[in-house]
């Protein structure tokens, strides 16, 4: 657990993008497995899981004229006095989100890229299922092993939808202010390495670092923020993807299948990444912007060491890498 200078997170909560083009953003969204909250403030449409958060996902209408872009990212503060520690942050400011699901206190700050990083607190949570929604007809599947067979008598009958959507699992960008946007997250918040990635030969030459929030002994996700160097000739910040946790190898496939069916364009998967050992399954929404479905993540804890490696592939099976990682 971080110390009491810090300001403690309890987890991830949505993202917030900019599309101009919202029309054809809200059917994919429906297709993608969010399921629509409603509108606030003329421009934000909000999308929910079937997780505690009342949102996880904020499509907001780009200004006219005004290009696409990923405006910021939200986190619920652990405690009453987390939320106010952050409202002391060089650059906060608090505002007024009555009218947003869930309502609640929310102060914003800019990160160091000028990202938008809002902290929300006192939120009115959903009732949780006691168990993630599946495609299997009757729950999670029973999987028959080569010498254990558990399911016997009984079958595996799956429905044709979108994959419902948990909650939000990550979000990750591309920096060349690598070292100060490490520093800053990881100085301000709870945010803790689970993994750096360095260049063969050179562990000070980082090239992307998996931040989880220190929630003590309590588990939380391998990594909650992705902060990656430029590889190549790349310059400035932008966002690479974000990713949203759905309940099983099932349940992500059935999604696949049902994305491609509608004709959406895919972008990388179905896969397994070495770091955080999740499936995978990237596709670019109708606006560009990359979005994942991810199952079967790694939990941590304050008992996790960081763990830094040399030039990890970022699969350890699935499709090659595409040529075009952004």
């Amino acid at each position: 657990m971080a110390g009491p200078n810090k300001i403690n997170l309890q987890r991830l909560s949505y993202v917030i993008y900019e599309h101009p083009d919202m029309e054809s953003f809200e059917r994919f969204a429906e297709d993608f497995g969010f399921e629509s909250v409603g509108k606030a403030g003329g421009r934000d449409v909000f999308f929910r899981g079937y997780g505690p958060d009342p949102f996880v996902y904020v499509a907001r209408l780009s200004p006219n004229g005004s290009p696409k872009r990923f405006y910021g990212a939200g986190f619920v503060a652990r405690t009453a006095q987390d939320f106010d520690r952050a409202c002391q942050m060089q650059g906060a400011e608090v505002k007024d989100v009555s009218h947003r699901p869930g309502s609640g206190k929310m102060v914003s700050v800019p990160d160091p890229n000028g990202f938008v990083i809002e902290i929300v607190y006192g939120q009115e949570e959903k009732i949780v299922p006691r168990q993630g929604i599946s495609v299997v007809e009757g729950g999670r599947p029973i999987v028959n092993g080569a010498v254990q067979k558990s399911r016997k008598g009984v079958f595996n009958r799956m429905s044709s939808n979108p994959a419902k959507v948990h909650k939000i699992g990550h979000f990750g960008y591309m920096t060349d202010n690598y070292k100060d946007t490490c520093a800053w997250y990881g100085g301000h918040f709870n945010l803790k390495a689970s993994d750096i990635v360095h260049r063969p030969g050179d562990e000070s030459a980082e090239l992307m670092c998996f931040f989880h929030l220190d929630l003590g002994a309590e588990y939380s996700d391998h990594h909650c923020l992705l902060v990656a160097g430029h590889h190549g000739n790349g310059s400035g910040t932008r966002i690479h993807h974000s990713s949203f946790e759905v309940e099983d190898l099932d349940t992500q496939m059935m999604g696949h299948q049902w994305l491609a069916e509608k004709g959406y364009k895919p972008m990388w998967g179905v896969g397994r990444h070495v770091m955080g050992s999740q499936i995978f399954d990237y596709w670019y929404d109708t606006t560009g912007f990359i979005i994942e479905h991810y199952a079967d993540g790694d939990v941590v804890n304050q008992d996790t060491p960081t763990c830094r490696s040399a030039g990890t592939p970022a699969a350890i099976w699935g499709p090659p890498l595409p040529v075009k990682w952004d």
